[in-house]
């Protein structure tokens, strides 16, 4: 079995770790908005819920997403040359991933805490640092399957 190779069994490894992990790391990203909306009006269930949620992203969101990038690294170190550092969209897909977790930390994490604590202003704060992490998810996603430049 070659190690320096996108058809090994290392690299093949790390990829199935990679997508286990952005799964994890992006689940908030679909299941917090719709639990946000059914508990709209609720101030009690928002607030738990936000509890919650803000541990969820302290203990398992935030360490996916530093995951991600660390295996993502690994895909790119054991790809035998096949990608590069110096490629356009593996330069474009770590700069996206660290404003991903750069938003997450400095604004959703936030948000949540806030939230969590009864201050409904914090919503809007969070449903807009939601909908930048989605959309720069979707850009990576682009950018790790079509792979231009």
């Amino acid at each position: 079995m070659m190690i320096g190779r996108i058809d090994s069994g290392v690299y093949h490894l790390l990829l199935i770790l990679h997508i286990l992990a952005v799964i994890a790391a992006f689940a908030p990203s679909v299941v917090h908005p719709l639990m946000s909306n059914r508990l709209r009006g609720d101030g009690a269930a928002m607030r738990s819920f936000s509890l919650a949620a803000s541990a969820a992203t302290r203990t398992v969101y935030l360490p996916a997403l530093v995951l991600v990038g660390v295996l993502g690294f690994g895909l790119i170190a054991v790809s035998g040359g096949a990608y590069e550092f110096s490629d356009p969209w593996v330069g474009a897909a770590i700069l996206l991933w660290l404003i991903i977790a750069a938003v997450v930390g400095a604004v959703i994490l936030p948000a949540e805490r806030l939230l969590a604590t009864g201050d409904a202003g914090a919503e809007p704060k969070l449903r807009a640092g939601g909908g930048i992490v989605s959309l720069l998810l979707l850009v990576v996603l682009f950018l790790m399957v079509v792979k231009p430049g």
